[in-house]
């Protein structure tokens, strides 16, 4: 019965978010309450005018100091938002685009797409954080295109810092033109009153950021995907959890029902049909029980596997990325436990001093060769021959 008087409430309530625009020239901030199904209340539209020095162009310089001046200025104005939706400059998001061997888990194109644009980036560049979604250019047979926009970590981090000593959850960090287009594509304004639309579309990026509550959509910047596993992870470890204690219940229970069975056999004998009954029961439910174990025993050997190849790819993409100078990978490519590099060397000895460096690994069933080596012609630009080389190795299964 709780549950079933608790759902309406839930779909029913109210709940309050906030836009924050960290642009370039200035701040601002936007107050949206609605009902789940759209925003109604438009609470405040302001520009904000923040102490000196912890804001400077953009970049927020002091994060738990504007987050708790942030926190101040909300409770003293009254405004009770839950959650944050954060603007960032799109002048310092990159973009890519990134073609992958298609079929890959989620986790590994990931992986690799991280990998893919931390190397085209300077030396000098700090690490990004990234969100993709598969391109709209068809990619050859077998391969996959995405579409990768990349944020210095840095950046994303001061935000993030900046919601949490504010006591809000940041939901999203997202480029300042992605949440203009929300507002110029959002129906939002006909639900509320003409003066607060105007007021909206004076501060159009903090006001789609808000909008981001009930149209999520969009690059994030943030590691939702990562916190969607967790969440999956726990959900699998509270379902061990309850399998067990269900366990034991049964068990439990089975003892008491034989117990009494024996106690009372000789006065009713009608009781045996009604015991059996009970055992056949009780069967059933402990066999349902130690399938729904084996299932999840079967789920955490499943991602065992993956995190183990997973830690294979960490180590073998370390050592490409930090290869010497004279080398330059242009494919990577992993079928089954089969794995191929191509690339281009300056001399047949830089193609040697990285297939050492690939065969001290202690990943390979069978260890990197080096099956192709071949000069090509000298590039017109540089006067300077080019070697041409093609590594080959098996990964092992299962470490």
């Amino acid at each position: 019965m709780r549950w079933t008087l608790w759902l309406p409430r839930s779909r029913s309530r109210r709940f309050s978010v906030l836009g924050l625009d960290m642009g370039p020239e200035s701040c601002s901030l936007v107050v949206l309450t609605g009902s789940a199904s759209q925003p109604d209340t438009l609470n405040c539209a302001e520009r904000l005018v923040l102490p000196d020095g912890m804001v400077v162009h953009g970049e927020v310089l002091q994060s738990v100091a504007l987050g708790l001046w942030l926190r101040n200025y909300l409770d003293a104005c009254d405004y009770q938002p839950r959650e944050a939706y954060i603007g960032l400059d799109g002048a310092c998001v990159s973009h890519h685009a990134v073609t992958l061997v298609a079929g890959l888990a989620i986790d590994d194109v990931a992986f690799q797409l991280q990998a893919e644009v931390q190397s085209v980036l300077p030396e000098h560049a700090a690490e990004v954080c990234i969100d993709f979604s598969v391109g709209p250019d068809p990619a050859s047979s077998g391969d996959q295109c995405y579409s990768v926009q990349a944020a210095p970590r840095s950046k994303v981090d001061a935000l993030q810092q900046v919601a949490q000593a504010a006591g809000l959850k940041a939901c999203a960090v997202e480029p300042r033109h992605d949440a203009v287009r929300r507002t110029e594509q959002n129906h939002a304004l006909a639900a509320l009153p003409s003066v607060s639309a105007a007021m909206a579309l004076h501060y159009s990026e903090a006001f789609g950021l808000a909008l981001r509550a009930w149209h999520d959509e969009g690059t994030n910047f943030l590691p939702y995907r990562e916190n969607a596993q967790q969440r999956l992870r726990r959900t699998w470890l509270l379902g061990v959890a309850v399998c067990a204690i269900g366990g034991a219940f049964l068990a439990a229970g089975f003892a008491l029902v034989i117990a009494s069975a024996a106690e009372t056999q000789h006065h009713h004998l009608d009781d045996a049909v009604a015991l059996s009954r009970a055992l056949d029961d009780a069967q059933k439910a402990h066999a349902q029980a130690k399938a729904m174990d084996e299932r999840r025993a079967a789920q955490g050997r499943w991602f065992k596997t993956r995190q183990d190849v997973q830690s294979q790819s960490l180590q073998w993409s370390r050592v490409l990325s930090q290869a010497a100078q004279g080398v330059w990978v242009y494919s990577v490519k992993q079928q089954g436990t089969h794995w191929t590099v191509q690339g281009e060397a300056l001399s047949s000895s830089h193609a040697q001093q990285l297939v050492q460096q690939l065969k001290a690994l202690d990943i390979w069933a069978q260890a990197p060769e080096l099956p192709q080596l071949q000069v090509m012609p000298a590039v017109p630009t540089t006067g300077l021959p080019v070697w041409q080389f093609r590594i080959e190795a098996d990964l092992k299964e299962g470490v």
